[in-house]
């Protein structure tokens, strides 16, 4: 008889390799890299999971859903990686369907006749805007990085990495929302979804380690500011470096 196991998930007394309740693998453990990028090439062909509860929960108790993934509730949620895709594929439909341009309005002229180094800054800052899409993978490891860095003890990087992919999927959702209210309402500047940014990169990492100490307060707070400078910095770099 097969040695019986409790289902991470649901916590049902199960033999195998799947529960018989909720079908989630009893095979569970820490998060890694290899299962991260995994999960990136199948997130395309096999989407599952309550999208619009993990939505829900990510707004009124992000910490909860990231305790709970973290520790093997992986069936009863979107996969981070896919919620990444789908919600950024969800933003350039919208984007396409609405004929919305970023930079309309929004970017000065470039003068070709300024300075080589002056052009290639403010091209930079065209690519950034316009290929914004893709620079979000860099705030989804900056908030990985700098959960690792204000609390390196409690999980590694892939862990954390996948809070990234989970937050930055809600900051795309609000610059979705931001971009039908520009289209349509009137504009409101950028600025402003940077310091929501801030804010709830602050309440998620409250949400999640359950501290709140003046220190730990302090600390959330650094974190959120430091992931936005570290997206900032990396994804001009990188925009910098490919218009160069």
């Amino acid at each position: 008889m097969d040695k019986q196991s409790e289902c991470s998930n649901c916590h049902a007394r199960t033999n195998g390799d799947f529960c018989h309740v909720c079908g989630q693998s009893t095979s569970i453990h820490r998060i890694t890299f290899n299962e991260t990028i995994g999960e990136f090439f199948s997130s395309t062909f096999s989407l599952e999971g309550p999208l619009l509860s993990t939505i829900r929960l990510l707004i009124v108790n992000p910490g909860l859903l990231f305790r709970e993934f973290i520790g093997g509730k992986r069936k009863k949620y979107y996969k981070p990686v896919s919620f990444f895709v789908v919600i950024t594929a969800t933003y350039l439909i919208l984007r396409a369907l609405i004929g919305y341009d970023p930079l309309e309005g929004r970017m000065p002229q470039i003068d070709e006749n300024a300075p080589d180094a002056v052009v290639r800054a403010k091209k930079a800052a065209y690519y950034m805007v316009a290929n914004i899409n893709n620079i979000m993978l860099f705030l989804v490891f900056a908030i990985g990085l700098n959960h690792k860095f204000f609390f390196w003890k409690r999980h590694n990087l892939a862990e954390y990495v996948t809070i990234g992919f989970y937050a930055t999927g809600i900051y795309t959702i609000y610059g979705t929302l931001h971009m039908v209210f520009n289209a349509y309402v009137t504009s409101i500047p950028n600025q402003i979804a940077l310091i929501l940014l801030v804010i709830y990169l602050a309440y998620s990492a409250m949400s999640f380690h359950q501290t709140r100490s003046f220190l730990a307060i302090v600390k959330y707070l650094l974190l959120g500011l430091f992931s936005v400078v570290l997206y900032v910095i990396f994804g001009y770099g990188f925009s910098f470096l490919m218009v160069s």
